[in-house]
């Protein structure tokens, strides 16, 4: 920046400083400056000082007390939406995480879902079956399905190798254990789910108090003498200082 830049970023901060302090001390340079006037001009800055402190004070403590409610009411919430996702989730699973694949089988945690030239859809892995076997040109997997129906699905070595059809049917085969087991439990599981989930909606313990202790703030704050003791306070300064200078602070 030129000097005649820092000259005029200087007379601008300077214009500035000496319109603040004559709005803040209003009547004229004399009553702002001079220093015959510092006593009240420090009467008026005590005036002003003791009511912000108190008014910051009483803001910052009723602030706290209301973020304290709001972060109790949202942290409930959040519990109470974990609980009915998780009842949602028992309720009705979908067909869960991708485990693996082949082409035209995908295995979920509750699903196999097949696509095949003849048919396509999911399977539950609850209600069926799976068996493959192998020649020198190709591994074959056969689906039963709930309904009695087979599938086929052939996979030619030359494109997937009979060591991946193998392991894709062992995985299937522990996924099946595994959403048998997830049935079986599955009605405990919800009855479970659903308690907790009214236990956790009835759970307020927390957002109560928080609403009490902003219930007590307020009570006590509306109660308070001292900040309207100190707004008559300055009242009395801004008095003088009209009384003084013919012009009222703001």
């Amino acid at each position: 920046m030129s000097l005649v830049g820092w000259i005029l970023v200087i007379a601008l901060a300077a214009a500035g400083t000496v319109g603040w302090r004559l709005y803040r001390y209003p009547g004229g340079w004399r009553y702002a400056f001079a220093r015959e006037h510092t006593a009240a001009r420090r009467d008026l800055d005590a005036a002003r000082g003791a009511l912000r402190g108190l008014e910051r004070s009483a803001k910052r403590e009723l602030s706290g007390a209301r973020a304290a409610v709001e972060a109790a009411t949202a942290a409930h919430r959040r519990r109470v939406r974990a609980a009915e996702e998780h009842l949602a989730h028992l309720r009705d699973p979908g067909r869960g995480g991708l485990r693996d694949e082949l082409p035209g089988l995908s295995l979920y945690e509750h699903v196999l879902a097949v696509k095949s030239d003849d048919w396509q859809g999911d399977l539950p892995l609850d209600r069926i079956a799976v068996r493959s076997d192998h020649t020198a040109k190709a591994g074959h997997i056969y689906l039963i399905a709930p309904d009695g129906h087979q599938h086929l699905l052939t996979y030619p070595t030359e494109t997937t190798d009979e060591e991946s059809v193998r392991a894709f049917v062992v995985d299937v085969h522990n996924a099946i254990a595994q959403a048998k087991a997830f049935q079986r439990d599955r009605p405990a599981r919800i009855r479970r789910a659903e308690a907790d989930l009214l236990r956790v909606r009835d759970d307020t313990a927390v957002r109560e108090q928080a609403e009490l202790h902003l219930d007590e703030v307020t009570a006590r704050q509306n109660a308070d003498p001292r900040i309207p003791k100190a707004r008559r306070s300055l009242d009395a300064a801004h008095d003088r200082w009209e009384n003084l200078t013919g012009h009222r602070p703001t």
